[in-house]
């Protein structure tokens, strides 16, 4: 018995650590390629290690007005809709959880159905609002529609994690003369802040990381994101692989922080959320 035992550990070990190889080498590699000069890039055979180390891309692209405009399109983007869909997950998700009113269920369903589509089939309506708003080729637009794709899934975590909150909470402070507003902001809000921090970092990244509605609904750099800013290392003369991955790796860097800062926090949350709703 204790042979199969050490037997499994081993076989678990080894397929864990296959599993962060093969999630951290594509990283491992962008960072090796950005320290690289254009002709080690294509030399052969292949030197895993710059020869020499260079930061010429990280500089080009740090020099380049273009993308750190881009750059500051995306954080202001992503902080706006983050804030915003936070705000309104917490109303919408306490007032489904709560209150049961005709049609709950069926609202419920089609927020969350709405989630399933496919966002190359959001494309046409969204771009038929945008145009109607004159929104079109601007931050806020961007903002708007974010906020219609992220907020399904954050209001479904928040409604599955205030669901196994226990009522006799809000019955005590409703008998002391709360009301609805008091409940939610001075009882459930500080209660629900673990959740609440894991929905905000998952709709930071989820934002962060958009780049289909970017490429279709902007047009130049005053409101473009870095995704997309990072097609444009590829022209007619093939792809700046240098500068390419320096850009790539300097994007990923926020999310990173904010998922490192934030782990325990998006885990609890995703766990505590699943459990009903």
């Amino acid at each position: 018995m204790k042979s199969k035992r050490v037997i499994t550990l081993v076989i678990l070990y080894l397929l864990a650590l296959i599993i962060c190889v093969v999630s951290v080498f594509p990283l491992l590699w962008s960072i090796l390629t950005s320290l690289k000069t254009a002709t080690d890039v294509y030399s052969m055979p292949i030197h895993i290690i710059p020869r020499p180390i260079v930061l010429e891309n990280y500089i080009s692209v740090l020099r380049d007005n273009d993308m750190m405009q881009m750059f500051l399109n995306t954080v202001i983007v992503a902080v706006m809709s983050t804030v915003v869909s936070t705000v309104v997950s917490v109303l919408a998700s306490y007032g489904f959880s709560r209150f049961k009113f005709p049609g709950n269920k069926a609202l419920f369903g089609s927020i969350l159905f709405s989630r399933l589509l496919p966002q190359v089939t959001l494309l046409i309506p969204f771009y038929i609002i945008l145009t109607r708003l004159s929104l079109m080729n601007t931050k806020g637009g961007l903002v708007l529609i974010y906020l219609i794709v992220d907020m399904p899934i954050t209001i479904w975590m928040l409604k599955g994690y205030i669901d196994t909150l226990p009522h006799e909470i809000e019955e005590a402070a409703r008998v002391d003369g709360c009301g609805y507003y008091g409940i939610l902001f001075k009882i459930v809000v500080p209660i629900l802040a673990p959740a609440i921090s894991a929905v905000a970092m998952f709709a930071f990244i989820l934002s962060w990381n958009q780049f289909l509605f970017p490429l279709v609904f902007t047009k130049d750099t005053a409101s473009r994101t870095i995704s997309v800013g990072l097609a444009f290392f590829i022209d007619n003369a093939g792809v700046k692989w240098g500068p390419l991955m320096a850009a790539s790796v300097l994007m990923s860097i926020p999310p990173i922080i904010v998922f490192s800062f934030a782990q325990k926090y998006i885990v609890r949350g995703l766990s505590e959320g699943a459990v009903k709703g």
